[in-house]
């Protein structure tokens, strides 16, 4: 099992903490929703945080 050291606190609109509160209720794990969120956002986005590697340009 994961466990997770590292806290992170973010700051959301009133309409995104509502729409979480739904999510509460419907007996659905606010804390593992975002991580899976990330965790998609993530794994889309790899390449583009992949550092590209440098093309060198050679004169010969």
């Amino acid at each position: 099992m994961l466990r997770y050291t590292e806290k992170v606190t973010i700051k959301v609109s009133k309409k995104q903490k509502q729409t979480l509160d739904k999510l509460r209720s419907r007996n659905i794990k606010v804390a593992q929703f975002i991580r899976d969120a990330i965790k998609e956002k993530i794994n889309r986005e790899a390449e583009e945080l992949k550092p590209k590697p440098k093309k060198i340009k050679c004169p010969f």
